[in-house]
């Protein structure tokens, strides 16, 4: 059986936002600038081009935003500005494909805490599939290679905490359109990050300006808008092996650009990540498992 042609249009947005994510590393490197001036530009462009395209498709829903709504959406944005700034920060210490690699632990962070917020029950089969990511953690943390080193690993956790804590948050704006509590979320989080800037580091040069300016729209609002409209109408599963393909592109760019080689420990914890983010989102021993109990209730016979 075929997929529909309206399942490929969102399969392929999909693919299209990761492939652009990952190149994001490229991109902030090259710019020169420092973690805080490319979040805050990407903040405010992408923030600001959001907010235009949100006028534009939504203008009807600006007027059902609730007061709670606004003060969230604003926390949210101070996480975000703080998951970015660390993020880019981990560029100075780890490669473009070990930094999202890393990173992409966090659906494990957001089981943990909505259990201990929204007191969500923990299962069994999350804690197993924890457990092998966090080993991938080690291996990478342990490995001798240039991928990554210890402050890397620091600052790409640090900034998978505050990502967790902005999806707790938007958790409780599932009323509001995507890419209007984003819009928010950009501009909340460029006026927050404006302080730690500094006027002077606003004056970046032509060159510079470029890498901000395709930062702050390709890489954040169009990315956005493809990834929230592929999100809304694709399966689980399907997302959750489309979105590895963000560190996968990052791995290529990282491999043909800037030559950089893990070491076999590295290489097989960033295996360890990928198998247990997948065997988390994927259950691929269930139907297993789900045998095994029928064996047990009925007998079986060897």
């Amino acid at each position: 059986m075929t997929a529909s042609p309206s399942v490929n249009t969102h399969n392929l947005k999909m693919i299209t936002a990761m492939t652009l994510a990952g190149s994001i590393g490229i991109f902030v490197v090259e710019s020169g600038q420092s973690a805080s001036v490319v979040v805050f530009y990407r903040c405010l462009i992408g923030g600001m081009t959001l907010l235009l395209y949100g006028i534009a498709r939504h203008r009807a829903d600006f007027a059902k935003i609730t007061v709670r709504s606004l003060i969230l959406m604003a926390f949210s944005g101070v996480t975000m500005a703080a998951n970015w700034v660390l993020f880019f920060m981990a560029y100075a210490h780890a490669s473009i494909s070990m930094v999202p690699t890393v990173y992409h632990m966090y659906p494990f962070a957001l089981i943990v805490g909505a259990a201990l917020i929204f007191h969500e029950k923990l299962s069994p089969r999350s804690i197993c599939w924890a457990m092998v990511a966090f080993f991938g953690v080690a291996l990478v943390a342990i490995g001798s290679g240039s991928a990554m080193s210890t402050t890397g690993l620091g600052l790409t956790l640090a900034a998978m905490v505050c990502y967790t804590a902005t999806l707790l948050i938007t958790k409780q704006l599932s009323a509001t359109p995507a890419g209007l509590y984003s819009a928010v979320q950009l501009l909340v989080g460029a006026v927050v990050i404006l302080p730690l800037v500094g006027a002077d580091a606003l004056a970046v040069d032509a060159g510079s300006a470029n890498y901000l300016l395709i930062i702050g729209i390709l890489h954040t609002a169009i990315t956005y808008v493809l990834l929230y409209g592929a999100v809304q109408s694709l399966g689980s599963s399907r997302i959750a092996i489309l979105s590895f393909l963000y560190p996968m592109t990052a791995l290529v760019f990282d491999l043909t650009i800037y030559n950089v080689r893990p070491d076999l420990l590295q290489i097989a914890g960033i295996c360890a990540i990928v198998l247990a983010v997948l065997g988390e989102r994927l259950h691929p021993f269930r139907h297993l498992m789900h045998r095994r109990s029928n064996a047990g209730r009925h007998g079986t016979q060897g």
